[in-house]
């Protein structure tokens, strides 16, 4: 079934398929969020399924925010009130996927960055190829991780990782990506689409109950904290209308 010309999903056998397929390098604007918060609808109302898996058909997985879209909102106030609502809709449906009672997967076979991550880290399970980059450079761009990155990658990966990620824009490849726990496995291209059926099959012969008592488990060891929240937030809302922001984020489209 397509989703808004923006995604795929199928479902079979207890196991869903999310495939994002928005040319050419799956950016996430508003139509691809509603798209995702559709296929959690469907995802919620089938007591059948036991993992969600997510991937992409394009020449990444996926390279975050549209910045043709935020370089149209940047340096106004009216600019400023629609991304801020944007990055609530970021939060809500990032944290709909990470609170979803089947296990999700994403399948990062090409590079994630920014909110491509973000999307990434809100997955209970990440497989990387070990050519695929994983970074959060929004400070290049003069923003900052605004849908969770901040929280989620500190969470998994404590604050000396994290720091390294955002402060220093350091894109990590799979491999490395995998030494640091940001994915929990790593693996050559070649092998990569036998590697994330494999995973699938396992998690197929599990049990259902178990599983969703499992996660919500998890869920409560490690919550996201609403002042990390808000401080992205916000943070988004000041830099959107900062200079040095139009600036680098206008110069970016332009290459």
């Amino acid at each position: 079934m397509n989703f808004n010309d923006r995604l795929d999903f199928v479902a079979a056998e207890g196991i869903a398929t999310v495939t994002m397929n928005r040319p050419p390098v799956n950016a996430i604007d508003d139509a691809l969020l509603a798209a995702l918060d559709q296929v959690f609808d469907r995802v919620e109302s089938d007591e059948s399924l036991k993992l969600l898996r997510i991937r992409s058909d394009q020449k990444v997985f996926c390279a975050g925010a549209d910045l043709r879209m935020v370089s149209t909102r940047v340096g106004t106030a009216e600019g400023r009130s629609e991304m801020v609502r944007t990055v609530r809709a970021f939060h809500r449906i990032f944290d709909r996927l990470a609170a979803l009672p089947v296990v999700t997967m994403a399948e990062i076979e090409a590079h994630a960055l920014g909110g491509g991550l973000e999307l990434a880290l809100a997955c209970d399970l990440r497989i990387a190829a070990h050519s695929a980059k994983l970074g959060l450079p929004e400070a290049r761009i003069g923003l900052l991780p605004g849908a969770g990155g901040t929280q989620r990658l500190t969470t998994l990966c404590g604050p000396g990782v994290a720091a390294r990620v955002i402060l220093s824009g350091d894109a990590l490849d799979g491999k490395e990506a995998g030494r640091l726990g940001l994915a929990q496995w790593a693996t050559e291209k070649g092998e990569f689409a036998a590697a994330a059926d494999a995973i699938a099959e396992r998690v197929r012969g599990l049990s259902a109950p178990a599983l969703r008592a499992a996660k919500r488990c998890l869920r409560a060891a490690t919550p996201v904290q609403p002042a990390g929240v808000a401080a992205e937030i916000d943070g988004i809302a000041h830099l959107m209308l900062e200079p040095d922001t139009k600036e680098r984020v206008l110069a970016f489209i332009k290459t």
